[in-house]
């Protein structure tokens, strides 16, 4: 892919440079959440003469059903929100794994770019959220085995240092040219836990296909010199993945 990478201009992605706040993230999933009320009260309002046409008490009826299910929207949302930005476990894992993937994520993609905020930018946010979300309700722990898929674009060093971490937590591993192929090592290897090094779109993918079916994390690489070119990771955030994964 190279300097061909979509998005990518010589320079921006240096250094990291797609490193994003928790709270980025956070914004554009409000809006997203505000835009889904929004089309409540719309459907509510366009909705609203044929509701009377039905009867005195079914309007009052209805009204509730719409109050209610605004209501849980706004309440899964802030629990969330709260979880992540605390440590604390304010939802249900399965609600955490599944939602915030299937509806935030999209749409803060879509509404970002209009912005001008590119998918990793707004990805490397996710991530953090994703990961904190994980935290705050203990999913993925004391688990006996871990699978981490890398990149081939890692450097020689970063693979060294990952080669000595996985001699001490005694973990797998696997080096995956593609999504097939990560998707064959995790059937094969059949891991309590996957932890993700890729660059951020790459991660969104993965995760997004994971996360309903087993705990996942996700690590974005860095690109001093551009994508797919000897990148590197924090080692001391991987290790602290993994010493989570496996406490109990």
């Amino acid at each position: 892919m190279g300097d061909e990478w979509a998005d990518w201009k010589p320079g921006a992605e240096a250094g990291g440079s797609s490193e994003a706040p928790k709270s980025l993230f956070l914004v554009f999933s409000l809006l997203v959440l505000a835009l889904l009320l929004l089309g409540i009260w719309l459907f509510w309002y366009l909705a609203f003469p044929r509701f009377e046409s039905f009867g005195p008490g079914f309007v009052p009826a209805a009204g509730a059903v719409f109050i209610a299910v605004g209501c849980a929207l706004a309440v899964w949302y802030a629990s969330q929100a709260l979880s992540a930005a605390f440590k604390v476990k304010l939802t249900p894992s399965f609600v955490a794994s599944r939602l915030s993937l299937r509806v935030l994520l999209p749409g803060a993609v879509r509404i970002a770019s209009l912005f001008g905020i590119t998918r990793d930018r707004i990805g490397s946010s996710f991530i953090k959220f994703h990961n904190d979300l994980m935290y705050a309700t203990g999913t993925g722990k004391s688990a006996k085995k871990i699978l981490i898929l890398l990149p081939r674009c890692l450097s020689a060093e970063i693979r060294n240092k990952i080669k000595e971490l996985g001699e001490r937590y005694e973990f797998t591993a696997y080096t995956a040219f593609g999504g097939d192929e990560a998707r064959k090592a995790i059937k094969d290897n059949r891991p309590d836990a996957v932890i993700g090094i890729a660059c951020e779109r790459d991660l969104i993918s993965g995760i997004q296909d994971t996360a309903p079916k087993m705990p996942v994390f996700g690590l974005a690489n860095k690109r001093p010199e551009g994508p797919c070119k000897n990148t590197s990771i924090d080692i001391g955030e991987l290790e602290r993945i993994v010493r989570y994964c496996l406490s109990k």
